[in-house]
């Protein structure tokens, strides 16, 4: 048992978050009615902003800049849509922190997975897999599989 020292109540340990490990202090029902309560009085924006800055070091205003830069659009030619599916994300790289752009979700997807490649020539790797993907069709391999014909 655990007593919250927001609402002074005891209750069992599984009735609130852990941080390394241990308990925190305000049981789950105290710290859902804080985070619903800031989320109401300070805003979506100013809650994205703060996002913004702890993960990429970037405000708002500079990732509305990028937006206007890019017309609301991914590399890819994917506009912002209104599910975080289709939000536009912001493109970074993990080794230096430098922010690329804004893509869309499946785009910044395939540029993290290349990132995690061994592979010292990561453009080299997605000319080489684009120069595959247009060719598949060349090659002349068919399957009996479920699939429908094209990629």
């Amino acid at each position: 048992m655990k007593t919250c020292s927001k609402c002074k109540t005891s209750k069992p340990t599984t009735e609130f978050y852990k941080r390394n490990g241990k308990p925190t202090g305000w049981c789950k029902s105290c710290t859902k009615k804080s985070s619903a309560k800031s989320r109401d009085k300070l805003g979506r924006r100013h809650r994205k902003n703060i996002e913004l800055m702890w993960h990429y070091g970037i405000t708002i205003d500079d990732f509305d800049r990028m937006h206007e830069v890019q017309k609301g659009t991914c590399v890819c030619g994917e506009s912002e849509g209104r599910s975080n599916a289709k939000a536009l994300h912001v493109d970074h790289c993990h080794n230096t922190g430098l922010i690329r752009g804004l893509l869309c979700h499946h785009c910044n997807r395939i540029l993290g997975l290349i990132d995690n490649l061994e592979a010292t020539d990561k453009p080299a790797v997605l000319r080489a897999l684009a120069d595959y993907y247009e060719s598949a069709d060349s090659r002349g391999f068919k399957g009996n599989g479920g699939r429908a014909s094209g990629c």
